[in-house]
């Protein structure tokens, strides 16, 4: 994973666009789709004129189309997954394409105008059925698309009852050599590119340390981690993870687990500058110099190993041990400044913590799914989603597609509009579960509709006699657009706007004046969309997350319960201790979310402003509760002497008011940022400094402490938010102020 690259305004477009597929498309998953969709269109444009020829059907046009059509639905509609899942995603939708088209050929629109009327004013009562499919997840809504795209062809085209037997037909040849292509070529392994991307962000961070290896050696200022490095390996991890997931589900959560332990060493490794002291070479001399040695030979010690791959064993703990406790004695040098003494002290805290995040890292790539599922706990479950009164989103949904369709349709009946199934085929694909969806939705697509015609319209004035370049470039942006949906919606629009209208072109002679209406119908179908969302039962997505918010707070307060260090004797097993990596999907969803409550707030809804702060608070809460995990595993079976357990007790006890205080479920009056009964066991255990044992574990205790009190603050500012959003009779009297640093008396204080 190359970090060190040029800013993206010095690159070509052609290097911002590999760095953007190796970051959104690691393994090149989507890429090989698009290939085979590119590859599948070729075989099923030439065998389907060769069928149309053969057989004297006069359909060289509308049969090779039908046969392409079904083959764009099943590749297109069939996210990456194994070949056993891609395979029932396909009999699925092959089945659902043949039942329509059995009902276009009962109904027989070119037989007559009225059959002709009747398929398409059946669009709108179809399109309630399909966006109210969605309740039944994306696979619901991918159903619910292919109803919709089959039946507005069928509207376009208007077969005869024969014809449409032909076209039965030409969809059996189109599923056939989907099938073929997709389950017949190479296709790379998703679960093996989701544990080459975690090693791959390893050996960028193994990188890194070497520097700061080298920088500490020669007394220069240590490299910062670069914002590209860390958004790669975030961006990547992700996107691996994304299809990592979809091939085999069953393995999700040792995935998320994987991918939470990956995100734990990048923060670690931000955190790891912070501790090393400033470069003073007129103090390095004599024994204050001499921390520089241990400090470097620990990021060398942990750098071979990121480099040499993760899913290598890493057998040299006692070594590494022997360089921290060579570390922690230069540490306690005794002409050090107060600031460095308590940095390198740390410094050997945060060494620690990223040797037990590799450690862990590499036993779970070793390990794999099916050792981890037998010896792991599942994770808990998401709560079940609150009932609610009325309809269900999915149903208000539906009843705006209802509505919008029947605007569109009617626009069309009245004004007599050259496309309108434009208008009414965008209304489906820009109609969001939300408002804030539907808004983002139509932008992206307006825009992107506007830029792809525009591009097409030029194209076919300078290549008209160039009939198979045109045709190249259509299946090159169909490629495109398969590859860019997922995470950049505007540029797919543009593909699709493009393919849509150069291959109209090609077939039927689309016109110039056709291509325009492409543009204003698609803006009429997009305007309407978000008008009734807006208007009609409008959902919005911050009233739905708040709720959830709060469960996953209760959940981070069971999770902080179990994982506080508790004094195991000799011999004693400790108890298996919850996690925040359970949580990581849920929030990641929730996080997914955040540019449809951005829209919702700009168009005027109030509480839509709040959930994004909440979201991103509690997203710097989970971030902070897995570094105390982290610092509470460190110290969980150690021999903890007494004053220690006390602090660490009375920590615990401070942190679980915080929780309470958030959630509302605190007595009036209670302020967790004030905790006598921890400041006075910190002022005892700082009396038995002089204790050998106590002064090696007083940075293990104040590493914990630190994190115990990062916690506050998301906490506290939860707490305000939730208490804000409360309907006014709900919620408690102010409880007084008390102005007081909360991390006072603490060691990470001092």
């Amino acid at each position: 994973m190359q970090t060190d690259v040029a800013a993206d305004g010095s690159r070509s477009l052609v290097d911002r666009a590999k760095a953007w597929l190796a970051s959104h498309d690691p393994g090149a998953v989507d890429q090989t789709r698009a290939l085979h969709i590119g590859i599948a269109f070729v075989l099923v444009i030439a065998t389907g004129v060769a069928t149309s020829r053969g057989l004297g059907l006069g359909l060289d046009i509308v049969f090779p189309m039908a046969g392409a059509i079904t083959t764009m639905v099943l590749i297109t509609f069939t996210p990456a997954a194994s070949r056993r899942i891609e395979a029932v995603s396909f009999l699925k939708l092959f089945a659902l394409t043949f039942a329509v088209l059995v009902a276009v050929l009962i109904i027989g629109p070119g037989d007559g105008e009225a059959n002709a009327m009747f398929l398409k004013l059946s669009v709108v009562p179809l399109t309630g059925v399909s966006l109210y499919m969605r309740k039944n997840g994306m696979e619901g809504m991918r159903q619910g698309n292919v109803i919709i795209v089959v039946v507005t062809v069928a509207a376009i085209l208007r077969p005869t009852h024969m014809e449409t037997a032909w076209l039965m037909m030409a969809a059996c040849q189109g599923g056939a050599i989907a099938a073929l292509v997709r389950f017949g070529l190479h296709r790379p392994n998703a679960l093996t590119i989701y544990a080459d991307t975690v090693e791959a962000a390893g050996q960028a961070i193994g990188r890194h340390l070497h520097e700061v290896a080298s920088a500490v050696r020669e007394a220069r200022p240590v490299p910062q981690t670069t914002d590209e490095l860390l958004d790669q390996i975030r961006v990547r991890v992700r996107s691996a993870l994304v299809n990592a997931s979809a091939e085999a589900p069953d393995a999700r959560n040792y995935l998320e687990a994987v991918r939470s332990l990956a995100y734990r060493l990048r923060v670690a490794t931000q955190l790891l500058s912070a501790c090393i002291p400033s470069p003073a070479p007129d103090a390095d001399t004599g024994s204050a110099g001499t921390w520089r040695a241990p400090l470097a030979a620990a990021a060398d010690q942990l750098a071979r190993h990121l480099e040499n791959g993760l899913a290598q064993p890493f057998p040299e703990h006692a070594r590494m041990g022997g360089i921290l406790a060579r570390l922690r004695q230069a540490a306690m040098a005794p002409n050090l400044k107060p600031s460095d003494h308590l940095a390198l002290l740390r410094a050997v805290t945060a060494f620690e913590r990223l040797a037990l995040v590799v450690t862990e890292l590499t036993r779970l790539l070793s390990e794999g799914p099916e050792q981890w599922h037998a010896s792991a706990a599942p994770a808990p479950q998401p709560p079940p989603p609150p009932a609610t009164d009325g309809l269900s989103p999915f149903a208000k949904v539906a009843i705006q597609g209802l509505v919008a369709t029947t605007i569109t349709t009617g626009l069309d009946l009245i004004l007599h509009l050259d496309h309108a199934y434009w208008a009414t085929l965008t209304v489906i694909f820009v109609l969001g579960n939300s408002v804030g969806e539907t808004y983002v939705r139509v932008r992206y697509r307006t825009v992107g509709t506007a830029i792809g015609v525009a591009i097409g319209l030029g194209c076919v004035v300078l290549l008209s006699d160039n009939v198979w370049i045109l045709a190249l470039l259509c299946l090159i942006c169909q490629m495109i657009s398969l590859v860019t949906v997922r995470d950049r919606y505007d540029i797919a629009s543009a593909m699709i706007g493009f393919s849509v209208v150069v291959a109209l072109h090609i077939v039927s002679g689309l016109d110039a004046q056709g291509m325009v209406a492409r543009i204003y119908e698609t803006g009429i179908g997009a305007g309407v969309a978000l008008l009734v969302s807006w208007v009609v039962l409008p959902v919005y997505v911050a009233d739905q997350i708040r709720d959830q918010v709060i469960s996953m707070i209760k959940r981070c307060r069971t999770a902080f319960a179990a994982s506080w260090p508790r004094y195991h004797a000799e011999g004693e097993v400790a108890a298996p201790r919850a996690s925040t990596a359970a949580m990581s999907l849920e929030l990641r969803v929730l996080a997914d979310r955040l540019p449809h409550i951005g829209a919702e707030t700009s168009l005027g809804h109030r509480s839509a402003a709040d959930v994004i702060t909440l979201v991103s608070t509690l997203e710097i809460l989970t971030t902070y509760q897995a570094l105390l995990e982290d610092a509470a595993e460190r110290l969980s079976g150690l021999p903890l002497p007494e004053p220690l357990v006390t602090v660490l007790e009375a920590a615990r006890a401070r942190t679980l008011r915080a929780f309470d205080a958030a959630l509302g479920e605190a007595p009036a009056g209670t302020d967790p940022q004030t905790a006598p009964d921890l400041d006075a066991a910190v002022r005892l255990a700082m009396d038995y400094v002089d204790d050998p044992k106590t002064r090696r574990l007083l940075p293990l205790m104040a590493d914990y402490l630190s994190f115990s009190d990062a916690v506050l603050r998301p906490l506290k500012d939860l707490g305000g938010l939730l208490a804000a959003s409360r309907p006014a009779e709900q919620r408690p009297d102010p409880a007084p102020s008390h102005p007081r640093d909360a991390a006072s008396g603490t060691p990470h204080a001092a």
